[in-house]
């Protein structure tokens, strides 16, 4: 049986190999090029000289022995999770992981980017770090939303609806909302009714499958822990989140589809009443023409140089740029998202603000040359706090944050396990809740 399954395996590695996949490949390839590429490249002619002379800029690093004038804590929290830690008939096990790390850039003691010991951050946010938490759900039940809204209810600290749905509206309106009863004759007065709760918040439930409520249920978990800092003794300069600051809208009704939509805009406005830069790093993202505008700044600057380039929105001068006007979420609504690249070894990086402190505290009305020194203060110190030589142009509080969230397979393997020592504990149905495919070694 053994060579039976070593013969499988080693027909598919030969299929792999052959003329046939390659020939396929090549034609996917193609077509890429034939059909998107090249449209895409028109609409970047457009945007080029434009970039290059208005939205690309160099950063002046610090010098490497610079002693700041007042030192500053930076925090950043990252979260994992599994979406099946266990499976019990219809119902999932969901695992998350966060994890919160906060340096001391130190300068004035020569130990820069010192970490806060754990003893502090626990004893400061209540909780263990990194953090596991479970939840469960079962995405076929005729509950499934309620059951999703109940644990999101779990997760994030806020339990005032009202509190959660108002900074929202208040930023995308620009206007000062003291209550609910205030959307009253706007375009949102209609749907008040259907903002009360944590469940009728919740408006793509069709779209409930297992990733989706992971995913819901892991952002969730990663805005909690950020607010909890911000409520916390640790009073940073900057909070740095893992991906990006986007909102996935309600097409008809023009608000967040999900409840981790109004948390992110509640955390935006939390972190402005606390003075803190609150921030999104993607280490993945899907800016289109990302590599053409690394090229440009090279090409601009030197291979050696330090860039930021703004990726302006519809509301700002000039307007969008052509290369994303039709891609959703590009901008994302009520943020603001740049390219950057801090060595010539990677790729650019995304990374995105909250468009209200962007506005108060970058953007200067009819001034460009003011809002371009504001910007190269801010990634000045973007890139300060990014000079570890393990993850070099990337910050490394996240980095930091995201090698103590991380699951390995080791880890959820052992999860697991503790997971089936618990139902014996409690006496409970001793099913195997492996997979189904594991009793026929598939």
């Amino acid at each position: 049986m053994a060579q039976k399954q070593t013969a499988r395996g080693v027909f598919m590695l030969e299929r792999i190999l052959t003329d046939d996949f390659r020939g396929k490949l090549k034609l996917t390839f193609r077509d890429i090029e034939n059909q998107q590429d090249r449209s895409d490249e028109k609409e970047f002619a457009k945007d080029e000289v434009r970039i290059r002379e208005e939205l690309l800029d160099t950063v002046t690093p610090h010098a490497s022995d610079d002693t700041l004038d007042e030192d500053y804590l930076i925090a950043a929290v990252d979260g994992s999770g599994s979406g099946d830690l266990m499976t019990l008939d219809d119902v999932r096990v969901h695992l998350l992981s966060t994890s919160t790390v906060v340096l001391d850039t130190n300068t004035r003691a020569g130990d820069p980017f010192r970490p806060l010991d754990r003893a502090t951050l626990e004893n400061a946010f209540g909780r263990a770090q990194p953090f596991l938490d479970c939840h469960w759900h079962s995405g076929v039940r005729g509950d499934a939303r309620t059951k999703m809204a109940d644990s999101l209810a779990e997760i994030y600290p806020l339990k005032d609806s009202d509190a959660l749905v108002l900074p929202f509206f208040r930023d995308i309106m620009k206007r000062q909302l003291k209550s609910m009863s205030d959307l009253s004759g706007t375009n949102y007065g209609a749907y008040t009714s259907s903002l009360g709760t944590m469940e009728s918040l919740i408006t793509r439930e069709q779209m409930l499958t297992n990733p989706a409520v992971h995913d819901e249920l892991r952002t969730a978990s990663e805005y909690a822990a950020a607010r909890i800092v911000l409520t916390s003794s640790i009073q940073p300069k900057y909070l740095l989140l893992d991906g990006a600051m986007s909102i996935f809208m309600h097409q008809a009704r023009q608000y967040p589809s999900m409840p981790s939509g109004f948390m992110l805009r509640e955390l935006c406005s939390l972190a402005r009443e606390k003075h803190v830069v609150l921030c999104a790093v993607s280490k993945n993202h899907t800016i289109p023409f990302a590599h053409r505008i690394a090229r440009m700044a090279q090409e601009a600057f030197g291979e050696g140089s330090k860039w930021f380039c703004l990726l302006p929105g519809s509301e700002d001068p000039g307007g969008g740029l052509y290369i994303y006007q039709d891609r959703t979420y590009i901008p994302p609504r009520l943020a603001v998202p740049y390219l950057f690249s801090f060595s010539m070894d990677n790729r650019p990086s995304r990374i995105d603000f909250d468009r209200i402190w962007w506005l108060e505290n970058v953007f200067v009305q009819d001034d460009p040359s003011k809002t371009r020194e504001n910007e190269k203060a801010l990634f000045q110190e973007i890139e300060f706090m990014s000079r570890d030589a393990r993850w070099y142009g990337y910050p490394v509080a996240l980095a930091l944050a995201h090698e103590e969230c991380k699951l390995s397979y080791e880890d959820l393997r052992l999860a697991r396990e503790v997971a089936g020592d618990v139902r014996h504990e409690l006496g409970l149905d001793p099913r195997r809740t492996t997979p189904y495919r594991e009793d026929f070694n598939l």
